[in-house]
């Protein structure tokens, strides 16, 4: 009976650090949540737009390398813009929250003060009031104004990797 309490309890402990494991995944792209749909850049646009729903607007933006395919969905409290990447598929490009309603991962929002962008992003690298932090192909680009005294603009970029 104590050997089979032992056996029981090694069980447990090997799934125990294996689901912490698991839970601790290496975080490979900043990500933006809206209700139930989190997205990245870089990702493939059509299943995101789905899920969020009737947006409010689409613009088509003019880009010759693209041939007018690039788009700007238009939603409550940030934009989504696509575009076309090497394989012809539509890929999120950018996201940029355009409300204080809307926050990043880590808690940051429209008219927050530097202070909270070094707090939420201690590795963010400053010039000129512009806030960058990135994650593989992706990165957040934070503006505090010509003043450096708030934040003004939030985007989400994507980067292509360069080969």
């Amino acid at each position: 009976m104590r050997k089979i309490a032992t056996i029981g309890a090694a069980v447990i402990a090997t799934l125990a650090v294996s689901i912490c494991a698991w839970g601790a995944e290496k975080k490979t792209a900043y990500t933006f949540t809206s209700g139930e749909v989190q997205m990245a850049v870089g990702e493939q646009a059509k299943p995101v737009l789905d899920q969020l729903g009737k947006e409010k607007e689409v613009k088509t933006l003019t880009n010759c390398a693209n041939g007018g395919k690039d788009k700007v969905y238009v939603y409550e409290n940030f934009d989504i813009y696509t575009t076309q990447n090497e394989k012809k598929a539509t890929i999120i490009q950018t996201i940029v929250l355009t409300s204080d309603q809307a926050a990043t991962e880590e808690g940051l929002k429209l008219g927050q003060k530097p202070a909270d962008v070094k707090k939420a992003y201690p590795d963010a690298v400053e010039e000129f009031g512009l806030y960058t932090v990135s994650l593989e192909n992706s990165r957040i680009v934070i503006d505090c104004g010509m003043k450096n005294d708030k934040v003004v603009d939030i985007s989400y970029e994507y980067v292509e990797s360069k080969k």
